[in-house]
């Protein structure tokens, strides 16, 4: 899927994402279960032609819970910022191919308090869901474990 930024921004401006929010705990999380359920939402709002937001309010041992998110954008800037692409970041004129990002937030995930990585760029949405699964479950083990260490 591709889009420009005026349609981008028109999609998440004008609240035709399609959400979903779950709620889990750090264990479950990172089970390849919940994260192909994630990953398969999103690939089908892609198929759909739409945007997608997936919410995992995940509960740690310690301290307030994590918000994880699977996003749809252009480039790794979370949708709650997407206003930032106005101009700034990306030309106006041309279509950019929507990508597929992993989103932490949380006060102990590192000094900005956010991390957002690309899981899938638009040749690998259409490839196997398993690796997407397995990439996704790495960087989930590895940034919780960081906020639990930063947390202890």
């Amino acid at each position: 899927m591709k889009m420009t930024v005026a349609d981008y921004l028109g999609q998440v401006t004008g609240d035709r994402v399609v959400k979903e929010t779950v709620a889990k705990t750090a264990a479950q999380a990172q089970q390849k279960t919940t994260l192909k359920a994630a990953i398969q939402f999103m690939l089908d709002q892609f198929d759909k032609g739409y945007l997608g937001q997936y919410n995992l309010d995940v509960k740690m041992k310690k301290g307030d819970p994590v918000s994880v998110r699977l996003e749809a954008n252009l480039i790794n800037v979370p949708m709650g910022e997407a206003e930032r692409l106005d101009g700034k970041l990306l030309d106006q004129e041309p279509e950019y191919p929507v990508n597929l990002y992993m989103v932490m937030e949380s006060a102990d995930v590192n000094k900005s308090g956010l991390r957002i990585d690309e899981l899938a760029n638009d040749t690998d949405q259409g490839g196997s869901i398993t690796a997407l699964v397995e990439r996704a479950q790495e960087w989930m083990a590895e940034h919780l474990a960081a906020v639990a260490e930063n947390r202890a």
